[in-house]
């Protein structure tokens, strides 16, 4: 993980107010860096967004460059909360991964989804940890979710015992991303229905049957 991707929590202070006053910074921060990009967002708006000061902002995170990523981190980390847990997913195995999947579609193509990636993406090249901050809170993120709950259906003998984290990942390379490309290059009808073949050919790696 790159430095700034570490550098979570706040420089200084953890007191109830300044957590709220670090929140709130990261609210201003997402609502200015989505109007303006990250390169004309200003440190004096998000600050004046936020209700305080320049300094203030810098004090809970150093510079520009991090408060981005933690903004990343925390859309990322509001966008995985959005998701069914594994708890919550139906226990038989072909709901709860079609469920899955298909909220995970869903999400990942919605306009401030596909907006919030492209803004990331587009400072990647000069700023690689942007990228890597999005991959390691939002990505993996879901890839847990229902890594989780792969194991569980491991559990409980719906599905024969593998590496579920690995097999997550498999799953949502197959489903998922032809959806995400489509939206984030705004392909006419990217927000199609899922494509229940897909479903299908997930559910038989899950089994084993594509071996």
């Amino acid at each position: 993980m790159t430095d700034i991707a570490v550098q979570r929590g706040p420089l200084w202070g953890h007191t109830p107010a300044s957590q709220k006053r670090r929140r709130d910074i990261l609210v201003a921060g997402k609502k200015v860096f989505f109007e303006h990009g990250y390169a004309l967002a200003s440190v004096d708006r998000i600050a004046e967004v936020a209700g305080t000061t320049k300094r203030t902002v810098y004090d809970h995170f150093g510079s520009k460059d991090a408060l981005f990523a933690e903004v990343i981190a925390f859309a990322s980390e509001q966008f995985v909360l959005l998701l069914p847990s594994a708890d919550t997913l139906p226990t038989p195995l072909a709901e709860g991964l079609r469920l899955f999947v298909s909220q995970l579609t869903d999400w990942v193509t919605r306009p401030d989804s596909v907006r919030f990636q492209r803004l990331v993406i587009a400072e990647a090249e000069r700023h690689p940890q942007f990228g890597q901050v999005l991959y390691e809170t939002a990505v993996l993120g879901a890839e847990q979710v229902l890594a989780d709950y792969l194991r569980a259906r491991i559990a409980d003998g719906q599905a024969p015992d593998q590496d579920a984290a690995r097999t997550a990942r498999l799953i949502l390379d197959l489903t998922i991303n032809g959806a995400r490309v489509r939206a984030l290059m705004a392909v006419e009808g990217a927000g199609v229905s899922l494509d229940s073949v897909a479903v299908d050919l997930a559910l038989a790696l899950v089994m084993g049957r594509t071996r």
